[in-house]
């Protein structure tokens, strides 16, 4: 039987942990999983129903929308299932909790990270395909554009699942990202690939990049440090699943499971709010371009700040200066003249929800241009005195406020599909981290250091907006803490991880901008 297929059928070195369902069972819970699926489209769709009902094609907006949606929560499902062994392969492989109760505890704090979760990586995740670009392109290309992301991403998933081998989430999406925004750019006829963010798309791929690294040296120091300051033998062998450790490190150890789940959900479930959005964005734009529950402090702010950066702001050049001061005022003179007009139509405004669909379009799409130059004037070497660095900063804050919106019933819906997919085939993925990255299974302090260093990463990247490939990091934490405690690796498993990961990003771009390529020729 060959490597695969024992993967495939996770076999474990000890089967008591991992009882298998009856046939009954498992047609029970597809069932169950079926009906909750249906009722959870059937509500989604009565939230949008006013939405909807603008668009004037009510049977074919419902039938596309609720296709997206479906995909959308679909993969957040799959995240769960993928990454729950990342939380709780430590806890059961030392002997701390029994699978079932790990699994429940993973659940529940996966889905109170989701609802608590800030939303900025959700935003991060939405500006690597521009706003501008979206709400310009006929809704028959959005729906391509999302079906094919999604289909990329959710397969890539599927297959690496399917053989056990842990993969990133995040590096799948950002490739099916790059992969569609791409297609639909030249497509469209544009050379410069416009269609995507390429600063932000840079951002998170240096995070997806060093967070594995990261985590690799820090439990391996982490572990290092355990050592010199508990002395105690027994924490640093196998663990014995007969003989769990002292209470101290199993409180320990629950409290990083129970992060890492956390973390989990705020970071990997914003991604999933952030795709929720896009299609949103793309089939509803009169609902969701701008944020139509602004309080009108908040609007009535914007509008303050946007006439004071126009009076900061130069709106006439002056033909005196030398040519390089020149090239340095024609930086602040547009964006003085972007954000005099953006000005001058929020004046005209008390209220977002009173805007026309084809109203809302433009104002976001006047808003959308306005903090993209005043973020490149920010980031260019024009000289700012600190005042005008501050107030330009806060109108670029509230301008995102003002566009940024996360409906409550989105947030439910992405934490029960994140929550059903912990609780689902995380088995397959829990073997290979626990069993198969080394010649022996984890260590206590094994698992307290790579659980310890992953809770910390993915708070840190959530507060920073940064999505990270929670897998990625445990996994390489698992790996530095068995080399740091000169335990011997499976070079076979690593090496397929290894390929894999490299595989992820630039397979799924070629695999989303093929889908897309497909569906707009239909």
């Amino acid at each position: 039987m060959s490597d695969y297929s024992t993967f495939a059928r996770y076999a474990s070195r000890f089967p008591t942990l991992y009882p298998t369902r009856s046939g009954r069972q498992q047609r029970l819970l597809t069932v169950a999983a079926g009906l909750l699926l249906v009722v959870t489209i059937g509500w989604m769709m009565a939230q949008l129903s006013a939405e909807i009902s603008v668009t004037g094609n009510v049977f074919t907006t419902r039938l596309l929308l609720s296709g997206a949606l479906l995909l959308a929560l679909g993969f957040v499902f799959i995240n769960g299932m993928h990454d729950t062994a990342n939380a709780v392969t430590t806890v059961i492989y030392t002997g701390t909790l029994s699978p079932g109760r790990a699994v429940l505890i993973s659940a529940g704090a996966n889905m109170l990270g989701v609802l608590l979760a800030s939303g900025v990586v959700a935003w991060g995740v939405m500006s690597l395909l521009p706003a501008e670009g979206v709400l310009q392109i006929d809704t028959r290309h959005g729906y391509a554009l999302i079906y094919a992301l999604l289909l990329a991403a959710i397969s890539w998933n599927l297959a690496s699942w399917y053989f056990a081998i842990p993969s990133s989430s995040s590096h799948a999406l950002l490739g099916a990202m790059l992969g569609v925004g791409g297609a639909s750019s030249l497509l469209n006829g544009d050379r410069a690939l416009t269609g995507i963010d390429w600063q932000q798309a840079g951002w998170a791929g240096w995070a997806l990049l060093l967070s594995p690294v990261l985590g690799f040296v820090a439990a391996g120091l982490l572990l290092l440090l355990m050592k010199t300051l508990l002395p105690n033998r027994r924490l640093s062998q196998p663990a014995d699943l007969h003989r769990p450790p002292p209470l101290w490190l199993r409180g320990m150890l629950l409290l990083t499971s129970s992060g890492v789940s956390f973390a989990h959900g705020a970071n990997d479930g914003q991604k999933g709010m952030g795709l929720i959005m896009v299609i949103l964005l793309i089939a509803l734009p009169g609902g969701f371009a701008l944020n139509r529950t602004l309080p009108e402090r908040d609007l009535t702010r914007l509008t303050v700040l946007t006439a004071q950066a126009q009076a900061q702001l130069p709106q006439r050049s002056n033909s005196t200066l030398p040519m390089a001061e020149r090239e340095q005022q024609a930086v602040l003179l547009a964006s003085g003249r972007v954000t005099g007009s953006l000005h001058q139509r929020l004046s005209a405004l008390t209220r977002f929800d009173r805007l026309s669909t084809s109203e809302a379009i433009r104002l976001r799409l006047q808003m959308s241009l306005t903090s993209k130059t005043l973020r490149q004037l920010l980031s260019s070497p024009t000289p700012l005195t600190h005042n005008e660095r501050s107030l330009l900063t806060a109108l670029v804050g509230q301008l995102n406020h003002a566009s940024s919106v996360i409906p409550w019933w989105v947030k439910i819906m992405v934490a029960l599909a994140m929550g059903l997919g912990t609780l689902t085939g995380w088995q397959r993925i829990a073997i290979t981290i626990g069993e198969r990255t080394g010649k022996a299974p984890l260590s206590a302090a094994q698992g307290a250091s790579s659980e310890l260093v992953t809770m910390t990463t993915l708070g840190v990247a959530e507060q920073f907006g940064l999505p990270v490939s929670t897998t990625q990091v445990l996994t390489c934490g698992v790996a530095g803490s068995m080399v740091a405690n000169r335990s011997a690796l499976l070079r076979r498993t690593l090496k397929r991880m290894g390929l894999v990961w490299l595989l992820t990003l630039p397979v799924c771009a070629l695999m989303a901008a093929l889908f897309y390529t497909l569906l707009v020729t239909l």
